[in-house]
């Protein structure tokens, strides 16, 4: 038994020396370090919406990214965070030297509205405390088209919108009654002024109450279609291109012809009222209650500024710019209601006291007629003028100039002052008009000189021209020159303006030499351009945008139309090597 004992013994002890040699042994042993795999030392998840990008990172204890390894690259183009969730932390790293790291959670957020939808990278790279640094990481990317919440990022800021932001909502609706005065004499208006003087002179016994009535009745139905443009932008930002919807061929042309049957009855080749059962039952409740015919006016004015004034100016497109980035309907509705009243006033004024100053009777009234019939045929010109060939549009101006002279009294003999005065004035028109209709024989397009040295045949433009947006925006990505894109349609008249003023002479061409110029035609106005236009915050032509490579410059837009030295200017501070 004590032997069994004494084996015990000996055995434990054995046991307890190899035990504390084998601890020994581990102290003596260089220390195992262990790191985490590249998923684990930063777990990365990504949130993609338009125009933005969110990478998130959970870090454990001992790992960092470094901030300056962090960017999304597409193409040649690199972009770092806009703003990150914390501060990093300064350190002296043995690879970069002095950086600053992030250590664990962290935010970074991307503003990607410069950059075109579809494929990208994202880049991050980190180390560990313990003496690991890993290899740069990707992940893989599809970009989102910027909306209009985040285009006030993404496009230049205009001074428009630095004029308007910032203010209180009088003080902005008051700016906008004075824009709207402001844009009385120009394209968008002069268009209702034939229309509105049709419908005052068209009643009998119009005294200064009724045009007065009659008139503010039609301003007030364009204001309030301009309070609803307003609207909508306020809500949908750059989508709501309610006029751009409203330039289809085929509406132009039912307008047109609307125009024209107006003419016809100002002419007296008929009357224009409704079946004598239903006249009948209208004047029976307009005698109880006034206001039949005011309806009528007022949808006359709706229609006005919804078809016969889609130019976009300067100024206007800067007050939707700043109305679209509000977010705030109610701003937008009343911005823009505020501008139709002011663009209306001088009109109010027009039917009120145009009714008060006129003769009472007379063969005058005729005359009158006639003068507001053959500028309603001008409007609907004016309209499908958007649509057809220049030099067509310039044999009908011609057709209209000399139609109104032999109205006027140009071939027929004249008796009295006041007819012979008629009949000069006829003559000149004639006149005018065959030699319009001689230039658009000869190709000629320009109604202000009909013979000069501006025949669209053989004219060769100098852009290259497209109505894809996806090959618009692949020409930017590979040019390897700065990008000057005109944003153009037929149905802009402003825009032709400019072609031919602008971008056809030598000057301007010489001048912007610099850029590759690229022509994106609007005129269908497809869901792809639409889309365009909302992601750059544009509202319509004419637009020339300026791009490097890749990206759109910094205050690199000119909007609405320009005199060719305005033009060459503002470009010219955006020309390469300036």
């Amino acid at each position: 038994m004590r032997r069994v004992i004494q084996l015990l013994f000996l055995t434990l002890a054995t046991l307890t020396a190899a035990s504390g040699h084998a601890s020994l042994l581990d102290s003596l042993a260089p220390e195992t370090k262990t790191f985490l795999p590249v998923e684990e030392a930063f777990p990365l998840s990504v949130e993609t919406a338009p125009g933005t990008v969110t990478a998130h990172w959970t870090n454990p204890d001992g790992y960092y990214l470094y901030q300056h390894r962090i960017y999304i690259k597409q193409g040649d183009n690199k972009l770092s965070p806009v703003s990150w969730s914390k501060d990093g932390k300064e350190k002296f790293d043995e690879a970069f030297g002095d950086i600053v790291a992030y250590y664990g959670d962290l935010d970074a957020v991307f503003d990607t509205s410069g950059l075109a939808p579809g494929d990208a990278t994202l880049w991050y790279q980190g180390c560990a405390d313990a003496g690991l640094c890993y290899p740069p990481q990707k992940y893989p990317l599809t970009l989102l088209a910027a909306t209009a919440a985040n285009t006030e990022q993404a496009a230049p800021v205009t001074g428009q919108d630095n004029f308007f932001s910032g203010r209180s909502a009088i003080a902005v609706a008051g700016l906008f009654f004075l824009l709207g005065l402001g844009l009385t004499f120009t394209p968008c208006v002069l268009p209702m002024v034939p229309i509105l003087t049709s419908v005052v002179l068209g009643q009998k016994n119009t005294s200064p109450l009724r045009g007065f009535l009659l008139s503010s009745v039609y301003v007030l139905g364009m204001a309030i279609t301009y309070a609803a443009a307003g609207l909508a932008v306020g809500l949908l930002g750059a989508g709501a291109n309610i006029q751009a919807w409203m330039q289809d061929p085929v509406i132009l042309s039912v307008f047109a012809v609307f125009f024209v049957l107006l003419a016809l009855a100002m002419f007296g080749l008929y009357e224009l009222q409704l079946p004598a059962g239903l006249r009948n039952r209208l004047n029976n409740v307009s005698q109880k209650q006034q206001g039949g015919h005011f309806v009528s006016v007022f949808i006359i004015g709706v229609l006005s500024a919804l078809v016969v004034s889609p130019c976009v100016s300067a100024p206007l497109a800067g007050a939707l710019a700043y109305l679209s980035t509000t977010g705030d309907a109610v701003l937008g509705g009343t911005a823009l209601l505020a501008m139709g009243l002011g663009m209306g006033t001088p009109l109010i004024i027009l039917g009120t006291t145009g009714a008060s100053v006129l003769p009472k009777a007379g063969m005058w009234m005729n005359r009158i007629k006639y003068l507001f019939g053959f500028m309603l045929i001008g409007v609907a010109i004016w309209l499908v003028g958007r649509i057809l060939p220049e030099a067509l549009v310039l044999a009908l101006w011609g057709a209209l100039a000399a139609a109104a002279g032999i109205a006027a009294g140009a071939l027929s003999s004249a008796q009295g002052n006041s007819q012979k005065v008629l009949k000069v004035l006829g003559l000149l028109l004639f006149i005018y008009g065959v030699i319009a209709i001689a230039g658009a024989v000869k190709g000629h397009t320009d109604p202000f000189n009909p013979l000069g040295d501006n025949a669209t045949a053989g004219h060769e433009s100098p852009f290259y021209q497209t109505d894809s947006v996806a090959e618009v925006m692949d020409l930017i990505r590979t040019a390897q020159q700065p990008v000057m894109l005109d944003l153009y349609a037929d149905w802009c008249i402003s825009c032709r303006v400019m072609e031919k003023e602008i971008f056809a002479t030598e000057e301007a061409q010489q001048a912007l030499s610099g850029y590759h110029w690229v022509q994106l035609d609007l005129t269908d106005n497809t869901q792809e351009q639409r889309d365009f236009l909302q992601q750059q915050a544009v509202f319509g032509p004419p637009t020339v945008l300026f791009f490097t490579p890749g990206s759109e410059a910094a205050s690199g837009r000119i909007v609405g139309e320009r005199e060719r030295e305005d033009f060459l200017r503002e470009a010219g501070q955006l020309t390469p090597g300036h």
